[in-house]
């Protein structure tokens, strides 16, 4: 199925958005390196012990928080989260457009709560340490916030652009 360019610019997100969208996906992409540096670096320093070090594994396992968190926002405003379509094939029209919406709202809602909990998982971890690399927990528990406020916003976004077709998600995309 393609798109005309004209009806793709007009689904097309804010340009600050957009932006905001290819930091998330460049913070992204250095998580998924560390990752796979941080986990090759533990197979070699099997074979080959003056290389071991214990940070190299909370630093893969951090990254993943990372790269979930952060991915949060993106996948809501590019229509690539998880979604059941079944409601999609059943309802069409306006029905089509409350359903949407309504599920944007929810999303935003939900999106919301977790900001407020990260928030408050900050103020109570505040003065805490990772075991290994010494990292403030309350910086593993910020990327959360962020990533639940990006798709917060994102959510509200798609509340108001509900009527609008939906962009197919191709994580191949050029920006």
């Amino acid at each position: 199925m393609t798109t005309s360019v004209s009806a793709q610019r007009e689904t097309r997100e804010p340009a600050i958005l957009r932006a905001w969208g290819s930091i998330e996906l460049g913070i992204a992409v250095a998580a998924l390196v560390v990752i796979f540096i941080s986990v090759l670096w533990q197979v070699v320093s099997r074979f080959v012990p003056p290389l071991n070090w214990p940070g190299v594994g909370e630093l893969a396992s951090y990254s993943l928080i990372v790269l979930t968190f952060i991915m949060v926002g993106y996948l809501i405003g590019n229509n690539g989260h998880i979604t059941i379509q079944i409601i999609d094939y059943l309802v069409k029209g306006r029905a089509f457009t409350i359903v949407k919406a309504v599920s944007a709202a929810c999303t935003a809602v939900i999106c919301a709560m977790l900001v407020w909990e990260a928030y408050h998982l900050i103020l109570a971890y505040s003065a805490r340490r990772t075991a290994a690399l010494g990292i403030p927990i309350w910086i593993l528990y910020a990327v959360p916030l962020v990533g639940f406020a990006s798709g917060t916003v994102r959510a509200i976004v798609r509340i108001f652009t509900a009527g609008r077709p939906d962009v197919v998600f191709d994580a191949a995309e050029a920006r």
